[in-house]
């Protein structure tokens, strides 16, 4: 009986929580401010350590901060380094305005999968209160019980400093449009009509109402992007934009789900 007490104890300390930003957007923006000052392509975990009063690269706070970057898009890992991505570049960019650099995190706010279901359950509705938000992330997403609150809290400040939240309700337009400005001469050079161009020829069979550019897995699967029809290279252009900013954080969240 003692032993199996003990194997029940040791399972409940081993259940891990799904995945789930632990520090606001405002501290993960704070985080890559912290990264950028560097001014180097990767940072070593010890080096970001100091400036935060930390000593240790498995301390939580720390795991925290590097999680919820990650979940945002706003850097990668490896090696026990830290690297920013285009995408966090880009509202890091000194020109930017602060309008441009609120929409860009907001669209960062969209990107953590937790998120992106909340997002689609409660836009345009009232947002539970944080006790209630915690227990249905509990019990419908899979947050354990040690951190649900901590989770809540998080999509709640984080919705609240971008101001997404009027009167508790939750609106958060899903339908982005890159601004004139986010396109600059550098930009430009790299997203030629001659790309453009390339990805249309490049895309597979076409469809009835647009085209599906399919690449085989390791797995013998297919992953397929589509295209709709009737899309102009302006369009192309912003799409290549969005894949290279936003893919590589999108596998890794994805690679952290699995």
């Amino acid at each position: 009986m003692e032993n199996q007490n003990s194997t029940a104890i040791s399972s409940a300390t081993r259940k891990k929580s799904a995945l789930y930003p632990a520090v606001t957007i405002k501290e993960s923006y704070e985080f890559i401010r912290l990264i950028d000052s560097f001014k180097e392509e990767s940072v070593p975990y010890e080096r970001i350590l100091q400036p935060l009063g930390l000593t240790c690269v498995t301390t939580r706070s720390f795991l925290s901060r590097i999680g919820a970057s990650k979940q945002f898009g706003f850097i990668t890992t490896g090696r026990n380094k830290a690297r920013l991505t285009e995408f966090a570049r880009r509202i890091l960019d000194p020109e930017r305005s602060a309008g441009e650099v609120k929409q860009l995190l907001i669209e960062a706010f969209e990107m953590p999968p937790l998120y992106t279901k909340l997002i689609e359950r409660y836009n345009g509705k009232s947002v539970p209160a944080k006790g209630q938000l915690s227990n249905i992330l509990m019990n419908e997403y899979h947050i354990i019980k040690q951190v649900k609150d901590r989770a809540a809290a998080c999509f709640i400040e984080s919705a609240e400093h971008l101001g997404l939240l009027a009167n508790g309700v939750l609106s958060v337009n899903t339908e982005h449009k890159m601004p004139e400005t986010t396109l600059d001469e550098a930009d430009l050079e790299i997203l030629s009509p001659i790309d453009a161009d390339k990805l249309r020829k490049s895309a597979g069979d076409r469809c009835e109402e647009g085209y599906n550019f399919e690449i085989p897995t390791l797995g013998k699967r297919t992953a397929r992007f589509y295209i709709p029809a009737g899309i102009t290279a302006k369009d192309l252009d912003y799409l290549k934009l969005c894949v290279e900013n936003m893919l590589p954080a999108f596998l890794e969240n994805l690679k952290s789900e699995l």
